[in-house]
């Protein structure tokens, strides 16, 4: 039983990597195109970055505990397979 599939083939990964970009392209337009930043700004900003890493941190931790859980679950029922062969023999 195999799982593993390219990132981009993953619907979760694509949404992930537009927001990101977006995010990115956002941030990088506020700093290039504000003269001076007041705290208006610098609070959107920062309130810009610390979210994007948030949801990276979080998707990030999501897919290695979903990629665990998988493997896990694969591992558990090869063994049941093996078992159900070794028992009509």
């Amino acid at each position: 039983m195999k799982i593993d599939k390219s990132p981009t083939q993953s619907k979760k990964f694509l949404a992930y990597l537009v927001s990101e970009i977006s995010t990115k392209a956002l941030m990088a337009w506020l700093v290039t195109h504000i003269g001076t930043l007041d705290i208006y700004e610098t609070s959107l900003l920062l309130g810009m970055i610390i979210s994007s890493s948030c949801l990276t941190i979080g998707y990030v931790l999501g897919q290695v505990a979903l990629d665990k859980y998988m493997s896990a679950a694969v591992d558990i029922l090869d063994k049941d397979e093996e078992k159900v062969k070794k028992e009509s023999k």
